[in-house]
Parts: C-alpha cells; sequence; structure tokens
C-alpha cells in the first residue's frame, strides 16, 4: 500500500505541473520572431521617394559658384542666394564699379588659378544664353568668347549650339542642351562643356591657357525681362 500511495503522489504531482503549463499566460509561452529587415526605405510605390542623385563622375571636383554684384550688368539682377541670375524689367541701381559689364554679362566671385572643377547650369528659363570661363581682365565692353582671354558655348534662340574659343566660332551637331555642365582641367589646359541629363554628353572641348585666373562668366542676350539662368547645387 505505501508503494502504491508513492506512485500515485508522483502521478499526481506530474498532473498538477502539466496543469499549469497549459493555463500559462499567451506571451509566456510564445516565441516571438523578428521582423525581417525591410529591403527599402520606401516600400509602397505612393510614398514618394526622393529621386536618387546622379551619379556624376565629376561629383569629386563639383563647385557652386556666386555670381559677382561687382561685374553684374545694370541690366541684370541677382538671387538672394547668388546663384540665379535674371533679366531685370527695369535697370538696377548697382553702386558705380570699373568692373561692371556694360552689356548683360556676369562673371562669378570664384578665381580659379589651379586644380579641376566642375559646375552645372540650368539653362531651361532662358531663350538667349552664353556659359562659359574668362579672366578677370576681359574687357567690361566685350563679348564672352570673342576675345583672346574667354571661352564658352552658346545659344542663340535658333539655329544650331556653337562654341566660341580664341574669337572663333564653331557650329556644333547638338540640340539645345537643358543644363550645362562646364569641367575646367587646369593641370591639363583644358576646357570641357557637356549637355547634362542622365550623364554628361561632350558637347565642345578646347585648350586654355590664361595668365591670371578663370572666372566662370555668363552673358544673358536679347533682353527678355524674366530670362534666367541657375547655377545647380548639390544635384550631382
Amino acid at each position: 500500500m505505501g508503494d502504491i500511495l508513492c506512485s500515485l503522489g508522483e502521478i499526481q504531482e506530474k498532473l498538477r505541473e502539466s496543469f499549469k503549463w497549459k493555463e500559462a499566460p499567451e506571451e509566456q509561452t510564445r516565441v516571438e520572431v523578428p521582423e525581417a529587415p525591410s529591403t527599402s526605405a520606401c516600400p509602397l510605390p505612393n510614398q514618394n521617394c526622393p529621386a536618387p542623385k546622379r551619379a556624376s563622375r565629376f561629383a569629386q571636383w563639383a563647385i557652386s559658384p556666386t555670381f559677382d554684384l561687382r561685374s553684374i550688368s545694370h541690366s541684370l539682377w541677382v538671387s538672394e542666394d547668388q546663384r540665379t541670375v535674371t533679366v531685370s524689367h527695369h535697370p538696377q541701381s548697382y553702386p558705380w564699379s570699373r568692373e561692371r559689364f556694360s552689356i548683360s554679362q556676369v562673371f562669378c566671385s570664384q578665381a580659379l588659378s589651379s586644380g579641376r572643377q566642375y559646375w552645372e547650369v540650368d539653362t531651361k528659363s532662358c531663350s538667349h544664353w552664353a556659359v562659359g570661363v574668362a579672366s578677370w581682365g576681359m574687357s567690361r565692353d566685350q563679348i564672352l568668347g570673342r576675345t583672346t582671354d574667354s571661352w564658352c558655348v552658346e545659344w542663340k534662340g535658333t539655329g544650331p549650339l556653337a562654341a566660341w574659343s580664341l574669337g572663333k566660332q564653331t557650329l556644333l551637331d547638338s540640340d539645345r542642351p537643358g543644363v550645362v555642365g562646364v569641367w575646367l582641367d587646369l593641370e591639363e589646359g583644358k576646357l570641357a562643356f557637356y549637355s547634362v541629363a542622365s550623364e554628361e554628353t561632350l558637347l565642345y572641348e578646347c585648350e586654355v591657357s590664361a595668365s591670371s585666373p578663370l572666372h566662370p562668366a555668363f552673358w544673358l542676350y536679347g533682353l527678355c525681362p524674366g530670362n534666367s539662368l541657375t547655377i545647380e547645387q548639390g544635384k550631382f
């Protein structure tokens, strides 16, 4: 009888433990499975993911020049961040400066004397323009590209795109570019212009040699009020 009672006690204890396990709260018995990491920052198409930046081959040399108010023509005005220049409806009352252009041109403040630099100019809001580089000593009554110390590509509103170097014109087999990339390699003495879309497409390349630093330079001719050029910033 003693052995039987001992066996019954053991069975009773096992049944009691089994009953307690079945009655335990769900959170004590559930095995947690970690969520798989998302493979996309925006898994749903309607979340409007920001467009990825274009992987430019010139990114490491990119600069964002700013327009120089000493050189700007009275027919132009500059935005507060000094990266958009616009043809004005009325002449601007800038202080007198011997560095000021008498025609609708402007330099950037940055003097480039060595190394490699790249910048981009949005031309989509301008019907007549020229984008290039020039030495600070360029005559203020001369036109960009028509002197021995200035170079540019130029769009006249109709006809082919043109390049100007050492006062000579070269017609280019290219449509009007919405964005112009300018590559200045002063280590190799080269200047190149690119049409920029999903990638850079070469428009024109030439040699440059200057005894003084070169400045980004612009011409907004035709004087159509509202025409503007914008130097791109941080998009490549």
